[in-house]
């Protein structure tokens, strides 16, 4: 667009593009430093002993094959009822047997957790904004 010689240019909106941009990172950056801790308190406390039977919420690392978590599943003698959709590598299995979360670490799950770990309302409790239940 040509402009006369006294008409007013506007601001060149590349000026704002990065303030932008470094607010959202910094909201980001914020809301990571705020819920990493408290995260990881909820891990902590939903981590379930290794005498504990039933079901549970099990965690293999990323790097394992599916055949390699159903066969440490099926060795520590449970049965998986269904994938955490978001999460991979995690599943929900089940066994009545005691020692059933410590046979799945000894197979290499990286952890065994009770099903509350899925439950908003216990990640809230660990942040004091709720009660526990």
């Amino acid at each position: 667009m040509i402009r006369g010689p006294n008409a007013a240019s506007a601001p060149p909106l590349a000026r704002r593009t990065p303030w932008r941009g470094a607010w959202i990172w910094a909201c980001v950056f914020l809301v990571l430093v705020t819920w990493t801790p408290v995260l990881g308190v909820h891990l902590r406390n939903m981590s379930v002993a290794d005498s504990r039977a039933g079901y549970v919420i099990v965690v293999f690392s990323p790097a394992a094959s599916m055949r390699e978590v159903f066969q440490n599943i099926a060795a520590a003698r449970g049965a998986a009822v269904g994938p955490v959709d978001w999460v991979p590598r995690a599943w929900i299995v089940q066994s009545a047997e005691t020692g059933f979360a410590g046979r799945l670490r000894e197979r290499g799950a990286w952890g065994v957790y009770s099903l509350e770990l899925l439950s908003v309302r216990q990640i809230l409790s660990c942040s004091g904004m709720v009660r526990p239940s």
